[in-house]
């Protein structure tokens, strides 16, 4: 089945840009990134907000903002069977380099996944901001632990302006 992806969450004082390859079904119901209660972005995003937990939407895109941080996915439409990266096909890519040039204070994208590493690099070769390549945030990584993941994660998604 074609699915497309979601609208990026960014705005002008945006300074971070998460990708991810496609949102997983859970995200494309609630309309907003990293809904599956089990992945664990809102959570490594909550310790840097200082926070316990980012339950509702609005609170993530509140914290997201206060965080300068935008999400977007390196998919704009493909073919898949459930959630998982390993179903992905067809895929038609979103433009991220026209997007950096139309937010032109993003300095860092952050690829979360291997999936989104590899596609990024495929269809991103003119990009002028720092990339960061870490592990998935979704539950079928189970390799790493949230405590793991925290450590990855923390430096990259903090802003030095």
């Amino acid at each position: 089945m074609r699915i497309s992806g979601l609208k990026p969450f960014i705005n002008k004082g945006s300074r971070i840009l998460i990708l991810g390859s496609m949102p997983s079904i859970a995200s494309l119901q609630d309309g907003f990134y990293y809904a599956h209660p089990q992945n664990r972005m809102w959570k490594i995003i909550a310790a840097i907000a200082g926070v316990d937990e980012l339950k509702t939407i609005e609170e993530r895109k509140q914290a997201a903002l206060k965080l300068h941080l935008a999400f977007f996915d390196v998919i704009e439409s493909c073919e898949r069977e459930g959630s998982l990266d390993s179903n992905i096909k067809a895929v038609k890519p979103n433009d991220i380099n026209s997007l950096l040039l139309r937010y032109p204070k993003i300095k860092r994208v952050i690829t979360n996944g291997n999936k989104a590493k590899d596609l990024f690099l495929t269809y991103n070769h003119d990009c002028k901001a720092e990339i960061i390549h870490l592990p998935s945030t979704s539950p079928a990584n189970a390799v790493y632990s949230l405590d793991r993941l925290k450590a990855l994660y923390l430096p990259y998604l903090v802003c030095q302006d």
